[in-house]
Parts: C-alpha cells; sequence; structure tokens
C-alpha cells in the first residue's frame, strides 16, 4: 500500500511540474511574439508579420513563406508580384509602388573584417 502511494505522490509532482513549466515563455520566440505573448496574459496565439521563411535555389525559383502564404518569385502576395527574394529580404511590386519586406528587421549584417594570414599566429608556435 505504502508503494502506491509513493507511486501516485511521484506522478502528481511530475503533473504539476509540467504545467508550471508550460507557462513559462519560450526565450527562442521572436521579441515581436513575446509582447503580444505578455499582452494577453501569457498565452499567445502565433503572431503572423512578415517573412517567416526564405528558402533559396539557384538553378530554381526562390520562394518565401510572408505570413503563413508560400510565394516565388514572380508569383502574387495579395495584389502585390514577387519581385525578388534574397536571404535577407522580399521585394514586392504592386500598385502602391515597391515594398521591401526584411527578414530580421533589427539585425543588420556587417561584413567581417578579412585579416592576412601571415599576420595571424597560432598559439604554442615558436618563431625562429
Amino acid at each position: 500500500m505504502m508503494r502506491y502511494d509513493l507511486i501516485s505522490l511521484m506522478l502528481a509532482s511530475l503533473i504539476w511540474t509540467g504545467t508550471a513549466q508550460a507557462q513559462v515563455s519560450d526565450p527562442t520566440r521572436p521579441a515581436g511574439n513575446q509582447v503580444a505573448a505578455e499582452a494577453s496574459g501569457g498565452v499567445s496565439a502565433p503572431v503572423e508579420s512578415g517573412v517567416q521563411t526564405v528558402i533559396l535555389r539557384s538553378g530554381g525559383k526562390s520562394a518565401a513563406v510572408i505570413n503563413g502564404q508560400y510565394v516565388v518569385v514572380g508569383g502574387k502576395f495579395g495584389d502585390k508580384r514577387v519581385l525578388r527574394i534574397t536571404e535577407s529580404e522580399v521585394v514586392l511590386k504592386g500598385e502602391s509602388g515597391r515594398e521591401v519586406i526584411k527578414v530580421m528587421p533589427s539585425v543588420e549584417k556587417v561584413p567581417a573584417r578579412k585579416t592576412a594570414a601571415k599576420t595571424q599566429r597560432t598559439t604554442g608556435t615558436a618563431q625562429q
């Protein structure tokens, strides 16, 4: 009888831990979704805005997922035509003109400085 009480107690603690963990916000979710989650009391539906995925194809048409809709270069997104898809943006053209949607608008890519191979030193090598 004591054994069943111990098993029941362990099972109840596992269930309680699981529900407590489920209420913690996802640290990998983009910042825009965190605001929506906090505003609704921690429970949120996915906030769809902008480009979610970019698929670059060297031989075929590149594609992207914008607000949950799969689009290809030359295809339509709403009333706009997809002109170009790159790793950092999707360019659309419609009656109101060109529109550029950035994949990660808050992240700016900066090329790394290149250093000459002969000026680099590796640790542990003796110079003669």
